[in-house]
């Protein structure tokens, strides 16, 4: 971690907003990393607000109508991309093309689909067969929630209906929450990301589950009409038999606004780089491949592959510290 000279404390006065989650998650955690550092570095009487939100539509919305100055959402690539283009999910929003990077976050996630074992479902081919009635456990199905608008483009470039086939959502924001409706009973089905959760490994522990992978033609389609990126849940990893084709749902991106001054995201990037050890410790307790943040962070990684320009200030920390090249 850098020592901080006594006389190097104390930087310009600096307010600052930042929109997280729910209030209870990694992107709270990450805020108020980020937050405590800008303070220690800033006039006394500085202000800092960290907002809750989705992670998804809200929060970038919150950073085009200058709600917040930082925001962070996932996946790192296809959520800011969209916004930039004001496309797919962010359809008839004028384009965000000021939208910009600090740089990323890292977390291995997947959004998969898993149904018991018990209803006798091997396939989707089965389940658009049966017309199978899924009580499928999901996040909510909100106007801010990109995550389900993907999940409904999943569902129907599979063919697969839930209503007209007499089943039922089952909706919960947070997946601590809505993963165990199906350990409980209450679903026979669920689709959704954060498979590092705990709730994801107690699931197949109690319940026998089988994970379904992506038909190949429908995948495709996903990839060509969306953007959206491949991904495997690989063998092994919740029990699976062998690799499942799926959709990557990866990394945090901390995106602000062309505008910020150059001298402050320079400075916000430089606690991301410089203090990453203090936020790794939050979560090396656990193994990196189930820890809710995969650490290490990585300073040669963290600003290349965001769905968004990286901010001129973040640049030049950047190239400045070696770490383009």
């Amino acid at each position: 971690m850098e020592i901080i000279e006594p006389k190097k404390v104390r930087g310009p006065r600096i307010d600052f907003k930042i929109k997280a989650d729910w209030g209870n998650a990694n992107f709270h955690t990450i805020a108020g990393w980020i937050l405590a550092h800008l303070r220690w570095q800033s006039e006394p009487g500085s202000t800092f607000w960290i907002s809750t939100g989705t992670g998804y539509g809200d929060n970038l919305r919150s950073l085009v109508t200058r709600e917040v100055d930082l925001t962070i959402t996932t996946p790192y690539d296809l959520t800011p991309e969209w916004a930039i283009a004001g496309s797919h999910f962010f359809a008839g929003e004028p384009p965000a093309t000021f939208v910009r990077s600090l740089g990323w976050i890292p977390q291995n996630d997947r959004l998969v689909f898993a149904i018991r074992e018990d209803t006798g479902i091997t396939s989707f081919q089965d389940l658009r067969d049966r017309k199978f009635p899924l009580k499928l456990a999901t996040s909510l199905r909100t106007s801010d929630n990109l995550l389900t608008w993907v999940v409904d483009r999943v569902l129907e470039e599979h063919g697969i209906e839930v209503e007209a086939w007499g089943g039922e959502w089952l909706e919960h924001d947070f997946p601590r929450i809505s993963v165990p409706f199906v350990t409980n009973g209450l679903a026979n089905a669920v689709i959704n990301e954060a498979i590092v959760v705990p709730q994801w490994r107690e699931l197949v522990e109690k319940v026998p589950m089988r994970f379904l992978s992506y038909e190949p033609e429908a995948l495709n389609r996903l990839v060509q009409k969306y953007g959206l990126r491949r991904g495997v849940l690989r063998q092994g990893y919740l029990r699976v038999p062998e690799d499942v084709t799926c959709l990557d749902w990866s990394n945090w991106a901390i995106l602000v606004r062309e505008d910020m001054d150059e001298e402050l995201a320079y400075l916000v990037t430089s606690i991301m780089v410089e203090q990453r050890a203090e936020l790794e410790g939050r979560y090396r307790h656990l193994p990196a491949d189930i820890a809710p943040m995969t650490y290490p962070i990585d300073p040669y990684a963290m600003w290349k592959g965001v769905g968004a320009p990286l901010h001129p200030g973040a640049e030049r920390y950047y190239r400045e510290h070696g770490y383009m090249k």
